[in-house]
């Protein structure tokens, strides 16, 4: 079992957009850990770009040879009249020798064949002992090996980043894997004489996260001078979030960032433009869809007097359990998303729910009888 190998290959437009379809095929295809992904995407992105660029290729073959011994062999192919030495710019020769154990390129006079095979990991013993800005010096002597010790040393900054950005709309794999291809990035561009390497690290994986918000984080889009300070505003909710182990008010957000409580609401409300929801997904807990609710609002006009009888038996529970039922049945809001907002558990947020609710079920129940 130890020769065993898994070959296979799939075509992508050569065209803008391609990249990302060719990186989830590798994904799904290729068995990597998380900074192996991530060097994946980043040269099969750099190749591919190459590609679009330099070529007048219609389509790109990305071929997949895995094998338990050798390693992951990537190999991007297309049409190209020229020899290797004419396309060399733009095909991401610097990231190839840095990040692969080898790489290679063929050309039979129509097609190019670019290939690179993922390095393993422990190829090179490296002391853990050494400094950051120590690695990068001696980066010549084995490029994958002591790029591999920083990034090990740093993959969990860069997941702590991208955790930094959930909840907008973008699932929580796909943050993780754009902050650790920024890491790549900026693991190869660094330079010590700017400064430490995390600082550095950090404003181009924070960058990179937030360019993607801006294409595709948005259900509803918005100006992008609001984009930006919904992130600044969300930024400082958690920081002060922290501070006051509570959700903080507006007016605390408006002093602590010198903005008005105007542009801070503004904000506030702007951030559910990053999700919506389809109108035939069943609602957490209830089962029921968005649409099928407008379907039933005849129903409810004939319900006017049941829920007369509602309001009054919640306007007799205590103001915070009617917060929640107000958060959680007419905002929608998850027991986590409650226990946030009011500063408490979601243990907490739980059981006021269900005791509120039990509460309104004995109420409505006497009604009847006291009538």
């Amino acid at each position: 079992m130890t020769g065993m190998t898994k070959r296979v290959a799939r075509s992508f437009p050569a065209a803008p957009g391609s990249a990302a379809v060719a990186r989830a095929f590798i994904r799904r295809e290729a068995t990597l850990d998380s900074m192996r992904h991530a060097e994946a995407d980043l040269l099969v992105t750099e190749l591919i770009g190459n590609a679009i660029a330099h070529s007048e290729a219609e389509e790109v073959t990305v071929e997949i040879d895995q094998d338990r011994e050798r390693g992951l062999t990537v190999t991007v192919s297309h049409i190209h009249p020229e020899p290797m030495s004419v396309a060399q710019s733009g095909t991401g020769l610097f990231l190839l020798e840095r990040l692969s154990r080898r790489w290679g390129h063929s050309h039979d006079g129509e097609q190019l064949r670019v290939w690179f095979v993922l390095r393993t990991p422990g190829s090179t013993a490296v002391s853990v002992d050494l400094s950051d800005e120590e690695l990068v010096a001696r980066m010549d002597e084995d490029p994958a090996a002591y790029s591999d010790e920083l990034l090990r040393r740093h993959t969990n900054f860069a997941a702590a980043l991208a955790r930094r950005f959930r909840g907008k709309g973008i699932d929580q794999e796909d943050l993780v894997q754009v902050a650790n291809m920024a890491l790549v990035k900026a693991i190869q561009r660094y330079d010590p004489e700017v400064g430490p390497l995390r600082p550095y690290a950090a404003v181009t994986i924070s960058g990179e996260l937030k360019r993607m918000l801006r294409d595709r984080g948005w259900s509803v889009r918005v100006p992008r001078s609001l984009q930006e300070r919904i992130l600044e505003v969300s930024a400082a909710a958690e920081e002060i979030a922290q501070e006051l182990n509570r959700a903080p008010e507006p007016h605390e957000l408006a002093r602590y960032l010198d903005m008005s409580e105007d542009e801070v609401t503004e904000a506030l409300a702007a951030r559910k433009a990053y999700t919506s929801d389809s109108m035939n997904r069943p609602r957490e807990e209830h089962g029921d869809t968005p649409l099928e609710r407008l379907e039933d609002e005849d129903l409810r006009l004939l319900m006017a007097d049941d829920r007369l009888m509602v309001a009054d038996a919640i306007s007799r529970l205590p103001e915070r359990e009617q917060l929640i039922l107000q958060l959680r049945f007419n905002d929608d809001m998850t027991q986590a998303e409650i226990a946030n907002e009011i500063g408490i558990s979601q243990m907490h947020v739980s059981r006021l729910l269900a005791r509120a609710l039990e509460s309104l079920k004995e109420s409505i129940g006497r009604e009847p009888e006291s009538a």
